[in-house]
């Protein structure tokens, strides 16, 4: 159980003690907004910390650069060149909406004024579609609430605009993308339950109901163990999807669910727990790096400047609870009890789960970066696994396998170019019961996939391969670090290969007959959660022009005593579909039309 002190702490420990880091590296947008960012998005920590506290404000340096900003009257010019100072206001809507009336008297009347005209100027940036509408919501919002001038258009169009991607079981799409990840958790969710703590109305009401339907399927997300399984963009915000928790306690929307404050308090304190023994930091105390389980630049996007990683600090919404609310007297209850499988059909992901293994996965079937800039997109969203231990792989170069992240990845080069490429647009989607089918295409191949989970370790992929190409093509499995292939070195036998360290064990095993088993070793810093070399189980073979099936088992184990046996899975291939066999279960698969 962590003290309110406790937490304060670690949020001393990494949160940057000036501004100067700012300048060390670029972004796509200006040095002022990114000054802008650095001070604001350290607001979501400091704000509550003082307050909980009964702190005056002005007392925290973090707070106290955003003052000096508003004092020099250096909060940048907007307009929609420079939009994203729009996504920089929330942290500032926030601090206005719960705590308005200590704002406007440590600034006074002059500087409060132009702090509420600077917003209103926000008011007239068009938006791209998507989750930034609520970044107008919470400022028009915050305006009203203290009876300043706000747009009344703008807000209830915003509002108008958010219900507009809901689609239903606490899902929403962000905008045109389709992008449904951890968003929905810091970013949809997250003001919506913010939204509910400032306003008692309609949309406030539907924005807990949303939540609280959400929260049966976002639990599968986080395993027990503190972490949340890396997917998709925007990962440098670590644990950003953890205020989704916070916000879902403070705002009440946990009540009438399953999810006690005992509960909640455990899910928050194993993150914060998790998250302090990372070396996550540039220096000590902050600031926080850009990167995932350490420094490492291959995994940011154009978007993240060095103050960006701050995002994380929604978490420390909790601190608004002063030292004497039940909530810090709670025990930290332990991991809920779930439902073993949950196929969530908006996302395309497939868990299940089990209490005695150390992990959540979830097989994709669905989602695929439609944003042409994003870095690594295809490594983001378009593996076949996520693995809260094992993490993902990115790619160093697309030339030569061991510079492509092939881990839970099935790979494709024109024979002897060594230039490769695996799944990024998915063309359909659907998932059944047991199993999972995406059909997506390369330059060179159409691919129809089958993905089965069988247990919380170990699953089943199925691929249906046309090419009028001679390819090389490889398929991997987990990446599992540390690994020294100086003195280490996978077993393989005639069908599969397998890898075991300390830390865990990763099989692949070749179900056809069809494929030669293999492994490939990945360099230092392409694994999002070990900065060591990793090494992942593959297999190899080349395809001719013409139509193949290929199968494999793939297991990834946090318990290194656990192995996979070639005849553990069996496969019936026949004219009409696929037979998965794994012991007493079997999953009957009609061919996909």
């Amino acid at each position: 159980m962590l003290t309110r002190q406790e937490i304060t702490d670690w949020l001393n420990r990494i949160s940057p003690v000036d501004d100067t880091y700012v300048a060390e590296f670029g972004a796509a947008y200006d040095p002022d907004i990114r000054e802008l960012e650095a001070v604001s998005r350290a607001l979501w920590g400091h704000i509550p910390a003082a307050a909980g506290a009964g702190r005056p404000f002005g007392e925290d340096p973090a707070i106290q650069r955003f003052y000096q900003l508003v004092r020099a009257r250096r909060l940048p010019p907007v307009d929609r060149s420079r939009r994203q100072i729009v996504v920089e206001t929330a942290a500032i809507s926030y601090f206005l909406g719960l705590y308005g009336d200590q704002l406007a008297a440590d600034l006074g009347d002059s500087d409060m004024a132009y702090l509420v005209q600077w917003l209103n100027t926000i008011n007239t940036v068009q938006l791209p579609a998507g989750n930034w509408y609520f970044f107008v919501i919470m400022l028009n919002t915050a305006l009203k609430k203290h009876g300043y001038p706000y747009s009344a258009t703008v807000l209830a169009d915003a509002l108008a605009k958010i219900d507009s991607y809901y689609i239903g079981d606490g899902w929403y799409t962000d905008g045109p993308t389709h992008q449904m990840d951890y968003y929905l958790g810091f970013a949809f969710h997250f003001y919506g339950l913010l939204y509910a703590q400032l306003v008692d109305d309609e949309h406030a009401k539907n924005f807990i109901t949303r939540a609280q339907a959400f929260v049966q399927q976002y639990i599968y997300w986080f395993d027990a163990q503190g972490r949340s399984i890396p997917f998709g963009r925007s990962l440098t915000y670590r644990f950003a999807p953890v205020g989704f928790w916070s916000q879902f306690y403070l705002s009440g929307a946990y009540q009438g669910t399953a999810f006690s404050p005992a509960i909640i308090k455990g899910l928050i304190d194993r993150s914060v727990q998790y998250w302090a023994h990372r070396p996550i930091t540039l220096s000590t105390p902050g600031p926080l790096s850009v990167g995932y389980g350490y420094n490492n630049y291959l995994l940011s996007e154009d978007y993240n400047a060095p103050g960006s990683p701050m995002w994380a600090f929604k978490l420390f919404t909790i601190l608004e609870l002063p030292a004497a609310d039940p909530y810090w007297q709670l025990p930290a209850a332990g991991y809920p009890a779930l439902p073993a499988r949950s196929n969530q059909t908006a996302g395309g992901m497939q868990f299940i789960v089990d209490p005695a293994v150390p992990q959540h996965v979830f097989l994709a079937s669905k989602q695929f970066p439609i944003a042409k800039l994003m870095y690594h997109g295809q490594e983001k969203y378009g593996k076949f696994a996520y693995s809260s231990h094992f993490g993902f792989n990115l790619s160093r170069d697309t030339q030569y396998i061991q510079q492509f992240a092939i881990d839970n990845a099935l790979a494709f080069s024109i024979a002897g170019q060594d230039q490769f490429t695996s799944r990024r647009v998915i063309d359909a989607s659907q998932m059944y019961a047991d199993y999972a089918v995406s059909v997506w295409h390369t330059t060179t191949a159409q691919v129809v996939t089958y993905l089965v989970p069988l247990t919380a370790t170990l699953h089943v992929r199925i691929h249906e391969v046309t090419t009028t190409f001679t390819l090389d093509t490889y398929e991997g499995g987990f990446p599992l670090a540390p690994w020294n292939p100086k003195h280490q070195t996978p077993a393989t036998t005639a069908h599969s290969t397998s890898a075991v360290n300390r830390e865990a064990v990763s099989t692949i095993t070749d179900l056809l007959a069809n494929r030669q088993p293999t492994y490939v070793d990945q360099g230092p810093n392409t694994n999002l959660i070990s900065p060591e070399k990793n090494v992942v189980p593959a297999l190899y073979t080349q395809l001719t022009p013409g139509r193949h099936i290929l199968a494999c088992a793939v297991l990834g184990d946090p318990r290194p005593g656990m192995a996979l046996a070639d005849t553990d899975v069996r496969l019936s291939v026949t004219t009409t579909g696929y037979a998965v066999h794994n012991g007493a279960q079997t999953v009957t698969i009609p061919r996909y039309q």
